[in-house]
């Protein structure tokens, strides 16, 4: 899939701003400051329907105006579409083809966007919260199943929890506690077949960025006792009834997907306490490739990459490893102030120092 124009009205501090692009995609380049992330995060909105640096629309109009309107074409699976978005104070508009859409988690199901962030790094050495909304994300873009079960699974999780803090009977409780342990352990299951799908390609890729020099190793971690080639839901549900006073008291649920981790080592190591940033950035780029690459195995069609700056911090090897990795298999935006880091990429240049 790929992007070929971009129309961005009254957006962060673009007033007016066209652009068309080639199939290849394109280093975007300038001065900090001058709106590079900006042009990312727009290209992005139409396979999220929001930004990934804010939960509020209101904060991408531009200063002083009373909204802000996007226009994109696409084509995916070969077909071409034609995507809007729009935003004031009070109504959020995303359309594709003209058709308004009801939900903008229907947009997981036309367009696949794979970005990388220098934030990313906090997939490695940060806390769970990171690594899971990492392959929430990831699975969900594989697979809008997904995405469905993982909101029900919320929905039931936040029932229960309101169960919890109030006064109720046994019978009331189980009930709760058997619609959680069915939705808990769908969303791991569907979490670990995606690992056995994942876990073999981000070894090699990472493999092939490191040159070999570690051994990697990625593990799911359970927030209960649990071992591989046992019953799952007997395990949670003797967990629940063991916990049961502890998450009264405590006033939440204290086990489940939602308190799940994914730990990568090193050598045996955790990453997160003995990968350098090196090992890390290298490690969360070639998480982000995988990612991109299960989507194209899925959907049959390559989704579009963004880059923001996060080859920077690497030696000369890896990003060379790296470039090597990404040529001709996507449409490639990177966002940069520096051009020289990325000559390898040979990409359509546009410098924002001449447009804005």
């Amino acid at each position: 899939m790929e992007i070929s124009l971009l129309k961005l009205q009254n957006y962060r501090n673009f007033a007016e701003l066209e652009l068309i692009f080639e199939p290849e995609g394109a280093l975007i380049h300038g001065k900090n400051g001058i709106g590079k992330t900006n042009l990312l995060e727009a290209i992005s909105y139409f396979a999220f329907g929001k930004s990934f640096r804010t939960k509020h629309d209101i904060d991408l109009i531009n200063f002083s105006k009373a909204f802000f309107r996007l226009e994109a074409n696409f084509t995916i699976n070969g077909k071409q579409f034609v995507f809007e978005a729009s935003a004031d104070k009070n109504i959020k508009q995303i359309k594709i083809d003209e058709t308004n859409i009801s939900k903008t988690s229907e947009l997981f199901q036309y367009l696949k966007i794979v970005y990388f962030s220098p934030q990313d790094i906090r997939i490695i050495s940060g806390p769970p919260a990171e690594r899971r909304r990492f392959f929430d994300l990831a699975i969900s873009q594989y697979s809008f199943n997904y995405l469905q079960l993982l909101r029900k699974y919320y929905r039931i999780l936040k029932q229960r929890n309101a169960l919890l803090k109030s006064k109720f009977n046994n019978l009331e409780k189980k009930t709760w506690d058997e619609q959680f342990i069915d939705i808990a352990c769908q969303v791991i299951e569907f979490r670990l077949d995606y690992l056995k799908k994942f876990i073999p390609l981000l070894t090699d890729t990472y493999s092939q960025i490191s040159n070999n020099h570690e051994e990697l190793d990625v593990k799911y971690k359970f927030s209960f006792a649990n071992f591989y080639g046992e019953n799952l839901k007997d395990n949670l549900r003797n967990h629940l009834e063991e916990t049961e006073k502890s998450e009264i008291e405590s006033l939440r649920s204290l086990s489940g997907p939602h308190l799940d981790d994914i730990q990568f080592s090193f050598d045996l190591h955790p990453a997160r306490s003995f990968g350098s940033q090196g090992q890390q950035r290298s490690l969360v780029i070639a998480a982000r490739l995988v990612q991109a690459n299960l989507i194209s195995k899925k959907a049959k069609d390559t989704p579009i990459l963004m880059f923001d700056d996060v080859l920077a911090d690497l030696d000369k090897e890896r990003a060379l490893s790296i470039i090597h990795l990404l040529k001709k298999k996507h449409q490639i935006f990177i966002a940069t102030p520096n051009v020289k880091n990325y000559e390898g990429f040979h990409l359509q240049n546009i410098n924002l120092e001449e447009l804005v």
